[in-house]
């Protein structure tokens, strides 16, 4: 199968768009999955030809789009790599250590709503474009990907067809709770590894539950792993993607 892969400006955000359908096709399902912290731009885009390859339903369906983040690491010794916002590294150590982990959940970084609002406006483009609708897109990421994602969602009340979470983490906990409950709830897919030693196991538990206590329709995958997106993660995303495709 041909693949076609572009790099195109959307918006503000240079984006990978990756796809398996005819020319001049529209899709029925948009996939935005967004890097996390250090990663380059393209870090999740080989995730794109394989589910294509593995999945004719989602080949004849879905276009993929790798955001690359807004912020520059060179100059703090990361090359190549890119975060949505700063993230003091040792602070966030610290707190593995202590296993204190009230500081990160309730923190908001600075950084973050400027982050956010770039990926609103580069999603809202590429819907309009493509002419889809909130229920045709799927967003998600890893790691600090999966944080912007969340805030995106609900903040903005998107109500996507799946929000994708790969070793995510709970954050900005009181204005998360207040938008979880004002939001008309979507369907999450979240994964996380008990022996995660970046972000702690725990308050993936936390940010589960306080999107189903609001009312999301949750699917929580544990795995026994560290800070990555195991394949069992893969198959099921895979699966979810080839039942939403089904029903498109």
């Amino acid at each position: 199968m041909k693949l076609n892969a572009t790099h195109r400006t959307i918006e503000s955000l240079q984006c990978l768009v990756i796809d398996g359908l005819k020319e001049g096709e529209d899709p029925k399902f948009l996939v935005i999955l967004n890097h996390g912290f250090g990663a380059s731009g393209d870090d999740l885009a080989d995730l794109a030809p394989m589910l294509i390859q593995e999945s004719e339903a989602i080949a004849e369906s879905c276009r993929f789009v790798f955001p690359e983040a807004p912020v520059d690491l060179t100059s703090v010794g990361m090359p190549g790599g890119r975060a949505w916002w700063p993230i003091n590294m040792a602070k966030l150590a610290e707190m593995n250590q202590t296993r204190n982990y009230s500081e990160l959940t309730l923190l908001k970084p600075p950084g973050m709503e400027s982050a956010a609002n770039m990926l609103v406006k580069s999603l809202r483009s590429m819907l309009q474009e493509w002419k889809l609708n909130e229920g045709q897109l799927v967003l998600g990421g890893f790691s600090q990907g999966a944080m912007v994602s969340t805030h995106v969602t609900l903040e903005n009340r998107l109500q996507v067809a799946m929000l994708a979470l790969f070793s995510g983490t709970l954050l900005n906990s009181e204005e998360w709770k207040s938008l979880a409950v004002a939001h008309p709830g979507c369907p999450v897919f979240q994964s996380h590894g008990y022996q995660d030693p970046i972000l702690p196991f725990h308050p993936s538990e936390e940010l589960r539950d306080l999107l189903q206590n609001a009312g999301f329709d949750v699917e929580f995958q544990a795995f026994h792993g560290p800070h990555t997106i195991p394949m069992s993660a893969l198959q099921r995303f895979q699966e979810r993607l080839e039942q939403l495709c089904g029903n498109g």
